[in-house]
């Protein structure tokens, strides 16, 4: 019976971890065309995540709105290549949306919600992997108000408070031979967090610029329902309420950008993960029983970007990027609920200046995951994983 225990926690635990595993920071067009290399450049409304100590360089009232669509395809097979199971498709919908006021020549304020950490993997049911993981599905809201300071002409802070908002649903099945038990796990949480960004203009070309973000722990309450359960297992797996908690890791970023001339713009950006603060996760029961402690031994990781910026008139201007990331999850806590690898993200993208005031953008990413084989897994899961996804962005940024 332990060992069923240990299944039914083992879902509850990944799928809880897929909130910190799989980062999203395509939150403005106009830079996600560019690899997300703007630490050092960002010039709309969308500072607000990229750097907030750039707000100060955004006259007036600033409006940015930015949505996402993010296509993924993975599918697992057996070490010997005699089993594959493709993943249910789902095309997902991250929007944002970012606004900040002048209030003199020295102070900005902001505001911005977004998604940092999310998305889903949704396998059919009764597929090998069944007992691990059918559909995970989880979303995280960051509301964060900002404000940021020109200390000198040339250079500039921000400071921000961060609350997060998390839920997460998740489904599995227990195959007990003669019948399949199901179950769906459910919950929701939030927890408190900071940033702080800065911008030195070295001069009128170079800039520099760097951005960290605090952890922030998620306490999480939730249900665990079972359906079809045998009668000798109802004892340990019945309906009831369950708690855990998820620290979202810290991150910080460092960059530059060089204006070449009138028409090229080259930034480069190193950004880094601190996911060894997530070592293991507990569940515990509302009675304070522990169901389990799983180790998961993540490591720190980095992601190097590389952004440019051709102006081909006053209308228009294109824009393409580059970014290698790195995971963070080794062989034996590879799960099928993020079968994370390293991986290789191109982009491009094209701004339209309609107006002074008005620039519409738009932008495409093609992220190519590296195949993971998988062996000596803690699960008794291995396999090959081959994963990689499309995304496509809209924005529209407006200056009153």
């Amino acid at each position: 019976m332990r060992k069923f225990v240990s299944i039914i926690l083992a879902l509850m635990l990944s799928a809880l971890a897929f909130s910190a595993g799989f980062q999203l920071n395509e939150h403005s067009a106009t830079y996600a065309a560019m690899g997300n290399a703007v630490v050092a450049n960002a010039r709309n409304a969308s500072a607000v995540f990229y750097n907030p100590g750039a707000l100060t360089y955004l006259p007036g009232l600033n409006v940015s709105l930015n949505t996402t669509f993010v296509y993924p395809e993975s599918h697992w097979e057996s070490l010997d290549g005699s089993l594959r199971t493709d993943q249910k498709k789902h095309l997902n919908v991250l929007p944002a949306i970012y606004v900040t006021k002048q209030l003199t020549d020295r102070v900005t304020v902001g505001i911005g919600e977004f998604s940092q950490y999310g998305l889903q993997t949704d396998w059919p049911a009764g597929w090998p992997g069944t007992q691990l993981a059918d559909r995970t599905y989880i979303r995280t809201f960051y509301i964060s108000p900002t404000v940021a300071f020109k200390l000198t002409d040339n250079f500039s802070i921000g400071i921000q408070a961060n609350y997060v908002l998390s839920d997460v649903l998740i489904t599995n099945q227990i195959n007990f031979v003669d019948q399949f038990a199901n179950v769906e796990l459910s919950g929701d949480g939030d927890g408190w967090g900071g940033s702080f960004g800065f911008e030195w203009d070295v001069n009128d070309k170079l800039h520099i610029g760097g951005m960290w973000r605090s952890e922030v722990t998620i306490h999480y309450d939730g249900d665990a329902d079972f359906d079809n359960v045998p009668k000798p297992f109802l004892p340990i797996l019945y309906d009831g309420d369950i708690k855990a908690k998820v620290t979202l890791p810290q991150t910080w970023a460092i960059g530059a950008s060089y204006q070449i001339n009138n028409q090229w713009q080259v930034a480069v950006e190193w950004f880094h993960t601190d996911w060894s603060s997530y070592n293991k996760l507990e569940a515990i029961r509302t009675n304070g029983e522990i169901l389990e402690s799983v180790p998961k031994l993540w490591d720190n990781v980095d992601s190097y970007r590389l952004g440019v910026s051709y102006k081909l008139n006053d209308e228009f201007t294109c824009k393409f990027g580059y970014i290698y990331d790195e995971n963070p999850a080794p062989d034996e806590t590879v799960e099928p609920t993020l079968p994370d690898a390293d991986r290789n993200d191109y982009s491009v993208g094209l701004d339209w200046h309609f107006s002074k005031n008005l620039t519409i953008s738009s932008f495409f990413m093609y992220v190519d995951f590296d195949n993971r084989t998988v062996t000596d897994n803690q699960s008794g899961f291995d396999g090959v994983y081959k994963t990689e996804a499309l995304l496509l962005g809209f924005g529209l940024d407006y200056r009153f």
